[in-house]
């Protein structure tokens, strides 16, 4: 039988996981969300929900709405992220040359990293009239996503079938691929041209072409894309997007010290 202090202990991390539970729920309600679908969407009785909601209340990290009820997270956990976000090389590296393709493409950029079978959008540019739907933080399966495909064609196979096995495929639009060896021809093609392309396959009206940022060893836990509307975006176009953004890439390739990597 656990003794008083492996039972505290598992009580804590109880707690804990509870409370990050609640925060990722909050993180996908930017807007705001009451206290009854938050409790739902966690996982957690209603008192249970209030209770840890009044201890992110307390620090600073949740506020509720004077008018709606409704909960949601504050600049204070932003703040805790994007200390994190900032440090990074490709960030600070990636991010003015990554402006410029927006102003000459006149479409939507984001970069993202890989977080294990996802990707985290880390930031977004939009020089044009179109708004996405897309936002920092943000998080979306590899298989699905033109920036998660470029970064796919630099694993090995293996790890590439592994990822899948992990991420439960399912359509999100009429295009999505749920079939392993349709996205395996997918990277092949990928490898061959050296960017990728999301033709509505992550959501309805948008087409993009990616590009995988590869570290030293050739693999890559990064990627950009340069995202348009459809019927804007023809083949025509999209190849003349791509070869701007693998100017882009060899740019950022060359300010991080990996010019033989592109």
């Amino acid at each position: 039988m656990a003794n008083a202090a492996e039972k505290s202990e598992q009580g804590g991390v109880q707690s804990v996981a509870r409370i990050f539970g609640i925060i990722e729920v909050l993180a996908a309600h930017p807007a705001g969300v009451g206290l009854q679908k938050l409790a739902a969407e966690a996982g957690l009785a209603k008192s249970t929900t209030h209770r840890l909601l009044a201890s992110l209340l307390q620090l600073g990290y949740a506020r509720q709405d004077s008018v709606t009820g409704k909960y949601r997270l504050t600049l204070k956990m932003f703040e805790l992220s994007s200390g994190i976000v900032n440090s990074m090389d490709i960030m600070g590296v990636a991010k003015l040359h990554l402006e410029r393709l927006a102003q000459r493409t006149g479409e939507a950029v984001h970069l993202v990293i890989r977080d294990a079978r996802d990707i985290v959008y880390i930031y977004k540019t939009e020089s044009g009239p179109m708004r996405m739907s897309s936002r920092v933080g943000l998080r979306s399966p590899l298989y699905c996503t033109g920036v998660g495909k470029a970064i796919l064609a630099t694993l090995p196979t293996a790890e590439v079938e592994e990822i899948w096995k992990q991420s439960h495929p399912r359509k999100l639009t009429g295009n999505t691929i749920t079939e392993l060896p349709a996205l395996l021809r997918q990277l092949d093609e990928v490898r061959a041209r050296g960017y990728a392309v999301d033709d509505e396959e992550n959501e309805l009206g948008i087409r993009c072409v990616a590009l995988s940022i590869p570290g030293p060893g050739g693999r890559a836990d990064s990627a950009f894309s340069i995202s348009g509307l459809a019927p804007y975006m023809t083949p025509e176009r999209v190849r003349r997007i791509a070869a701007l953004a693998l100017e882009t890439r060899a740019d950022i390739l060359r300010d991080l010290g990996l010019v033989n990597l592109q």
